[in-house]
């Protein structure tokens, strides 16, 4: 059985479609090693860079406001186009929250050289930290009201920042949690901290 040899035509369309189906891989593969270049961080070493930053000489025109809380530590990417300051590759992008001004701040810093190279007001009102919803549940929980509910078996759920009451301070921060029965089938009440007082504001029955 005589075997023909495939065209040179043939052989070039395969050719082609082999690449063509390669770009993606090759596409995906450049991406995870972008992304492997930056830090996978432990808890530990955030906290370690959050307390650096706090810290830093660059942040006390914000620390003479009152307190100063960071919020979450990310690996720093740089915008697709050239957008941004050149970093090292290591840098972190951090929101830091200033209690004093009511305002926050994401703050681009350079653990190695312990820079903060950019600092930038955001809009808006970002939601709480972890730490935050535990100084939030801690202060209800040392009510004494809301601590026979919780020793009656309702549990505390949830943690978003929100507007305060009608007629409080517009820069104070307020985080709003739910107290649920103990099956977390039902709402008891809906309650409001304001974290830059460290008060319970309000505590409404859930109708």
């Amino acid at each position: 059985m005589q075997v023909r040899e495939m065209p040179w035509s043939q052989r070039f369309l395969i050719i082609l479609a082999l690449i063509i189906l390669g770009l993606p891989f090759l596409a995906v593969s450049a991406a995870a090693q972008g992304a492997s270049a930056r830090p996978l961080w432990q808890q530990q070493e955030r906290d370690r860079i959050a307390h650096e930053v706090l810290e830093n000489s660059s942040l006390k025109p914000l620390a003479a406001h009152g307190q100063l809380r960071v919020l979450s530590v990310t690996p720093y990417f740089p915008a697709k186009r050239g957008g941004g300051p050149k970093v090292a590759a290591n840098a972190a992008s951090m929101i830091v929250f200033s209690y004093g001004e009511g305002r926050a701040y994401r703050v681009v810093y350079e653990p190695t050289t312990k820079r903060v190279v950019s600092r930038e007001l955001l809009p808006g009102r970002p939601q709480p930290s972890i730490e935050e919803r535990k100084e939030v549940f801690s202060l209800i929980r040392s009510d004494a009201a809301h601590a026979k509910l919780l020793a009656a078996g309702d549990v505390l759920e949830g943690g978003f920042a929100v507007d305060g009451p009608e007629g409080s301070p517009e820069r104070d921060r307020f985080v709003l949690v739910q107290l649920l029965s103990p099956d977390r089938q039902n709402f008891v009440r809906v309650i409001t901290v304001d974290l830059t007082t460290s008060k319970i504001v309000s505590s409404v029955p859930k109708e």
